[in-house]
């Protein structure tokens, strides 16, 4: 996701922008046209409480399902959709694929996605980018200089979400992670996650310190409590897009609900200096391997029940 600050052209509550290249996490690329946003044809769906509500006639069965497979793996890793009310704006474009997004909270939850015409049925039900999207919704408004943690929540709780909903296999959630996480690791000249605004450190650095939160929260808890508390203690405590809190109250409320103090104690150390994570040693401990770009999961290795805990299946109840 390439963050965008267009105020003028756009408006003050725009969140941030994303354009597709690669896996769970946008690469830097040219800013989009403002004009897209006003020349394209649109298709608009309403979800109420994360279900879709109401749909153009000419949505197609396609879209509608896209839709509610982001949203279903919202509430399989937060317990419900982050909005009670959510719009998601379909601007059809030229091309395949889904190609970029922004979101708002202004008067409500809106995310206006771009979708190629010629985009298949196939790439819709692998596309990550509106998932993405709605975790954005899931965490309160920061100062610029954490964008971090918003960006790279997102890069991290989008494919285990995925993953808790049963649309993605754990071994290709590990594959990517194993894949990209060193990108957020300190280059010689970077500083800490507050005062190094790049795209590897935004994104994938932000990603690393979510990781690196949820192993240990789950060790100091002996594995009953996770990063999923902490953000789902700040969804619960009103942290949502259409409100701003100070980066230290959204890190304290998540670890009151988790018992520890490890996000605050992260951020701390994490804020201002380059924190390097051994992250051959943490794969080995987790057990994953990695051969080439997929991975074989360990479960002999010492973290395995950990590894397992983050990306397992949710079973989720349906209550009449």
């Amino acid at each position: 996701m390439l963050r965008l600050r267009h105020a003028a052209l756009l408006a003050p509550c725009l969140l941030a922008g994303c354009n597709s290249v690669g896996l769970n996490a946008p690469h830097p690329g040219a800013a989009p046209n403002p004009s897209w946003f006003a020349d394209q044809p649109r298709i608009e769906l309403q979800l109420d409480e994360g279900t879709l509500a109401t749909a153009q006639e000419h949505s197609s069965v396609e879209l509608r399902g896209w839709v509610d497979r982001a949203a279903s793996a919202m509430r399989a890793y937060y317990g419900r959709f982050p909005a009670q009310h959510a719009q998601v704006t379909v601007e059809r474009i030229s091309g395949s694929g889904v190609q970029w997004a922004r979101t708002f909270a202004y008067a409500g939850a809106h995310v206006r996605i771009g979708v190629g015409y010629r985009t298949s049925a196939d790439q819709l039900e692998s596309d990550w980018m509106l998932t993405h999207e709605f975790v954005h919704l899931a965490l309160p408004q920061l100062a610029d200089e954490h964008d971090w943690l918003q960006e790279g929540a997102a890069t991290y709780v989008e494919p285990v979400a995925r993953a808790r909903a049963g649309q993605l296999s754990p071994e290709r959630v590990w594959a990517e992670f194993a894949l990209e996480m060193p990108n957020g690791l300190p280059g010689p000249k970077d500083r800490g996650l507050d005062h190094t605004p790049t795209w590897a450190r935004t994104y994938w650095g932000g990603a690393l310190f979510c990781l690196v939160a949820d192993v240990e929260i789950r060790k100091r808890t002996d594995n009953h409590a996770g990063l999923q508390d902490a953000l789902r203690a700040i969804l619960e405590n009103g942290g949502t897009l259409d409100h701003r809190w100070p980066i230290r109250e959204v890190l304290r409320t998540g670890d009151r609900a988790t018992g520890v103090a490890v996000l605050s104690e992260l951020y701390e150390q994490w804020r201002a200096t380059p924190i390097q994570v051994d992250l051959p040693a943490l794969w080995r401990d987790l057990g994953v391997e990695r051969q080439g770009r997929r991975a074989v999961l360990n479960d002999d290795a010492p973290l395995a029940a950990i590894r397992r805990a983050i990306t397992a299946e949710e079973v989720l109840i349906a209550i009449h």
